[in-house]
């Protein structure tokens, strides 16, 4: 079976049992608490839509939209357009955003118009045919529609993950303010549901997860397709991202980024790294709990394309 076969195949698997996972665990819930779905439903499209409205300007908050005439970024509108073209596509707007760390990352929807962000450091670690690359990887996003979907499938699990969230905050603040038998049993309730929505919640991430991976990789495909074997350089593009991420420091207790100088990168090293993923043996249970998937894995496909073809 060819690569694109095989990843549609998979995606498929995929699509379904996340699907049916989500049905299964909704219906439970709905049966225990005696709700109707007919009342459900309609509560996940307005909260579905309110995510689809507003993630536009949450996930692209600080970027500056730059245009064709912009005298020191329309180089990179032109690229974002050619690309575009050659996904068949229509060209999305770009944003240059302002953060401390190399990234590229589609969104954006019908009314705020598709979008491409792009971080500073990413223009300034990879060079035009790897940039190129990247761009046509998140073009692949825009293309195969993955906003949408990706909120669609991780609407269930998002919401009940605020629900056990609240519930197991209110658990948690009524065992310390209770004053008898009957408050603590309510405090008590209230933790108990509330764990069992996060076990709920953690389950169908699972899916939904794997499900993303496969549509990172499916990026990654349209990448190939556009640039042929022009796309390995997409391979040293996730190589130099990587070093550069490994020389930032992190808050230990946050995730938060506290240094961010200017990092370098030697020439060599990329392909030094891409050597390695070359070579790695990755396991099945690395990346399950990722968004995207080991960057071994995404170099070996590539390089399976280029190598074999479709």
């Amino acid at each position: 079976m060819s690569v694109k076969g095989r990843l549609l195949t998979n995606m498929g698997i995929a699509l379904i049992l996340t699907v049916v996972s989500e049905a299964l665990i909704l219906l439970v819930i709905s049966s225990v608490l005696r709700i109707s779905l007919i009342l459900v439903f309609p509560l996940l499209f307005v909260f579905w839509l309110f995510q689809w409205l507003i993630s536009p300007y949450l996930v692209g908050r600080g970027g500056i939209e730059i245009h064709s005439s912009d005298p020191e970024y329309g180089w990179l509108v032109e690229m974002v357009r050619e690309v575009s073209l050659a996904s068949r596509v229509s060209p999305p707007r770009v944003f240059l955003v302002d953060a401390p760390y190399p990234n590229a990352f589609a969104y954006g929807n019908s009314v705020s118009g598709k979008r491409v962000g792009i971080t500073i450091p990413l223009l300034q670690i990879l060079d035009v045919n790897e940039l190129r690359a990247v761009i046509a990887h998140e073009v692949g996003h825009l293309k195969h529609r993955d906003v949408e979907i990706g909120m669609t499938l991780g609407l269930i699990p998002t919401a009940l993950g605020y629900i056990s969230t609240l519930l197991m905050n209110v658990g948690f603040f009524a065992i310390l303010l209770a004053g008898d038998e009957f408050e603590l049993l309510f405090a008590l309730l209230a933790l108990a549901l509330g764990f069992i929505l996060l076990v709920a919640t953690l389950t169908l991430q699972v899916f939904v997860l794997w499900f993303n991976r496969l549509r990172e990789s499916y990026a990654d495909y349209n990448s190939y397709e556009v640039l042929g074997e022009g796309s390995s350089a997409l391979a040293t593009a996730l190589a130099k991202i990587e070093l550069y991420m490994q020389k930032i420091r992190l808050d230990p207790f946050t995730g938060i980024i506290v240094t961010a100088a200017p990092v370098r990168v030697e020439s060599q090293e990329p392909l030094l790294v891409v050597r390695e993923w070359l070579n790695k043996k990755v396991s099945v249970f690395t990346d399950i709990l990722s968004t995207h998937p080991h960057p071994a894995r995404r170099v070996q496909m590539l390089y399976r394309l280029i190598r074999e073809g479709r």
